[in-house]
């Protein structure tokens, strides 16, 4: 599957968890990172790594020049945002990024990235993390549709909700969307990687209605995620 249908699926089948405008670019992130294990590492990749450890060696200096300035929290978060792109460099396509435990790894990660730039500006911080996924030609032609949908979700009363499990959700789903698509294809994937275990057709489609379901019923219900 190609970038655009991966975008496609995870916008909607992240429907029941869209409760703010940012989760709308938080999905979108979430559906297209497993692929930058692909031929983007070179372009994406290596920007993301460039800029996280440029964080990190600022981080270093402040501690040594003025620890006043020395902030643990994002010298933590800038390490973990190296390490879930550094290991999609190392990894061949469709291995360790396609698999559940990358899956709620990096979710959890991006979720505390953008609850962490979120007391600045929750919108600004889910662009961000759309722009450490994409490259510029991605990012050019989806940009206008998605400022368009965050738009709609402003306008029609969706506010912002701060907190890491209703950020963590839409790129969780997004994600999700990513691995279980994949397995639908005759190349398929090994959900446990590295054991040889390989997601099943029917099994992929199951475990996506499955979860779709429930998260449609908890939005059904009105249950604050």
């Amino acid at each position: 599957m190609n970038w655009k249908e991966h975008i496609i699926i995870g916008l909607l089948y992240s429907l029941p968890v869209i409760y703010a405008p940012e989760h709308l670019f938080l999905a979108i992130a979430g559906s297209l990172y497993p692929d930058l294990d692909h031929e983007v590492k070179e372009e994406i990749v290596k920007r993301a790594l460039f800029i996280s450890g440029s964080v990190i060696l600022i981080n270093i200096l402040l501690y040594y020049l003025n620890k006043s300035l020395f902030n643990i929290e994002f010298f933590i978060l800038a390490v973990l945002i190296f390490f879930i792109f550094l290991f999609p460099y190392f990894s061949e396509h469709r291995t360790y990024t396609h698999t559940f435990y990358a899956l709620i790894f990096v979710s959890l990660i991006l979720a505390y990235f953008q609850l962490k730039l979120s007391t600045i500006s929750p919108t600004l911080a889910s662009l961000l993390i759309l722009c450490l996924v994409t490259s510029e030609k991605i990012l050019g032609r989806i940009i206008f549709f998605a400022i368009v949908g965050w738009t709609i979700l402003s306008i029609i009363g969706y506010k912002s909700s701060i907190n890491l499990f209703s950020y963590f959700l839409p790129i969780f789903t997004g994600y999700l969307s990513h691995i279980l698509a994949d397995a639908t294809t005759p190349k398929g994937i090994k959900p446990f990687y590295p054991l040889n275990y390989r997601l099943k057709k029917n099994e992929a489609i199951l475990i996506g209605i499955v979860v779709f379901l429930v998260l449609s019923y908890l939005r059904f219900k009105s249950i604050n995620l």
